[in-house]
């Protein structure tokens, strides 16, 4: 591990030194690894979520955006680079799909999407390579992650039989935003993001996926932060808490973790029953995505540990 620390560091003197005269042009915010961010990258990201989440802009809220948009595009840099070391890699025609999803998830055709984004001032390429470093990734986790992740099953009928001896209570179906509080991020900063992001969503809730999407960093999170129906046992003991006050169709306060921050909406709340159960199918697919997350996040955990960051904002 150290020699891969000063190999690293030693690498980072040259991407500096050559980078010198590119910075007199563009100002580097972050150096990470053999790769910069630069702060057009991030006044266009800021920009493009400004433009697709909904939220009201103001000067507040972009310095609370800030550094939390900066770890973002820090940890795509990551993402990427572990991806072309695995020799991984995503076709154009992935990131024309990727587009078309998003199009489809505003309920806009795909033209009409894009040129909403121009009109804006959004540079498509910063979207394209917000959709390639998420397609990467997801190759990266499917090749190296996936593989370890079991689910047994006796891990499904465990589950059931929890949710038999629950019958008759509460269960929520919930879509969240994670905000987790990484190496080298002020926990404080993260609180203030999600308190700020929290009281925009409960004056707009209709945005609380767009939202998800940019932001949150849960399995869920494609799907517009949707993680499905659940009941106390299955959260954590913080998020467990606060279950019994959420009123459906509201957001949450930020609820913090020893992980970070969760920003919960209650879509809909029902009694379990028998009727309501889940199939076999469902659990082994909610538990699966469930380890999968834990595992992919502890593995980009290492690839931070591991990596040359400095950030010079």
């Amino acid at each position: 591990m150290k020699f891969i620390r000063i190999f690293v560091a030693v690498a980072m003197l040259s991407v500096v030194i050559s980078s010198s005269s590119f910075a007199g042009q563009e100002s580097i915010v972050a150096v990470v690894n053999q790769g910069v961010v630069t702060a057009s990258d991030l006044n266009a990201r800021l920009n493009l979520i400004a433009s697709s989440t909904g939220l009201q802009p103001s000067k507040e809220l972009n310095d609370k955006l800030r550094p939390q948009v900066l770890d973002m595009l820090v940890e795509e840099q990551i993402k990427m680079q572990e991806a072309q070391r695995l020799n991984i890699s995503v076709e154009s025609t992935e990131i024309d799909s990727g587009f078309e999803m998003i199009a489809k998830q505003n309920n806009i055709p795909v033209d009409v999407f894009k040129k909403a984004l121009t009109q804006h001032g959004v540079r498509l390429s910063t979207l394209r390579s917000q959709i390639e470093a998420q397609l990467a990734w997801t190759k990266v986790v499917q090749k190296r992650v996936r593989p370890r992740v079991e689910v047994s099953d006796a891990d499904i009928e465990s589950e059931i039989e929890q949710l038999r001896a629950n019958i008759g209570k509460n269960q929520y179906r919930l879509a969240e935003i994670f905000l987790p509080v990484a190496d080298g991020t002020k926990s404080s900063d993260v609180k203030a993001l999600a308190r700020k992001l929290s009281d925009q969503l409960a004056q707009t809730p209709e945005a609380f996926q767009k939202v998800a999407r940019q932001f949150s960093q849960s399995a869920g999170a494609e799907q517009g932060g949707m993680i499905g129906w659940v009941f106390g046992g299955q959260v954590s003991k913080e998020v467990e808490t606060v279950l019994p006050s959420l009123t459906v169709g509201k957001v949450s306060s930020p609820v913090e973790t020893p992980a970070g921050f969760y920003i919960l909406l209650a879509v809909d709340k029902r009694q379990i029953s028998e009727e309501t159960l889940p199939s076999h199918d469902d659990v082994m697919q909610r538990i699966g995505t469930q380890r999968l997350d834990r595992a992919q996040r502890r593995y980009m955990m290492d690839l931070f540990s591991a990596s040359f960051i400095e950030k010079r904002i």
